[in-house]
């Protein structure tokens, strides 16, 4: 009888216990604080209104290599890296376009080849393309330290069939663009 009477103080109080803490309360709402749903709604109508300032012809720069619609590719001869009248052409509409950009903005030259000719041949011939068209930029007053240039060589084909016009497709010259800082520009000031 002992035993038992030492066991039921113990579980009297192991029920208090359980009685008093027993679940915690629900949260109830704030008069401040929103359901999700209507915060999710808030979003959509803050992000639809920045959209909706967006104009016509406004493109981002980003602190990665940005392709400038405007900016035109400049094509090579076969298993060469000189300027074509067109090549010089198009060129000097992309120094107008690169000089209209606020001198925070870094320059580069991309240089493709199709891919006939060794992986090293075509690396090399890409830089000398790219190189060629750096020189026609420095030589029209952009500043040698807004310009970069690097070669993709076969990596980066624009076209995959085995045709002499895919071929000449490939072989170009891309200039693209960054900002250290993203900045919006319109391409119709350009």
């Amino acid at each position: 009888m002992k035993s038992r009477l030492t066991f039921l103080p113990l579980g009297f109080i192991l029920l208090g216990v359980f009685v008093l803490t027993g679940c915690p309360p629900k949260k109830k709402l704030a008069i401040e604080e929103k359901p999700k749903e209507e915060e999710k709604a808030e979003e959509t109508t803050e992000e639809s209104t920045e959209v909706a300032q967006v104009k016509e012809g406004d493109i981002e720069i980003k602190q990665d290599w940005t392709e400038i619609p405007s900016l035109q590719l400049v094509q090579f001869d076969y298993d060469s890296a000189s300027l074509s009248d067109s090549a010089r052409a198009a060129l000097k509409t992309n120094v107008a376009i690169i000089k209209k950009l606020p001198k925070s903005v870094v320059v580069r030259v991309e240089g493709h080849c199709d891919d006939r000719g060794t992986v090293e041949y075509n690396i090399a011939l890409g830089q000398r393309r790219a190189n060629a068209v750096r020189g026609y930029y420095s030589t029209a007053g952009l500043a040698k330290n807004r310009l970069e240039t690097i070669s993709f060589g076969e990596e980066r084909p624009l076209c995959n069939e085995m045709t002499d016009a895919c071929w000449s497709r490939n072989r170009r010259s891309a200039t693209k663009v960054k900002n250290a800082e993203p900045i919006t520009v319109n391409t119709n000031d350009l």
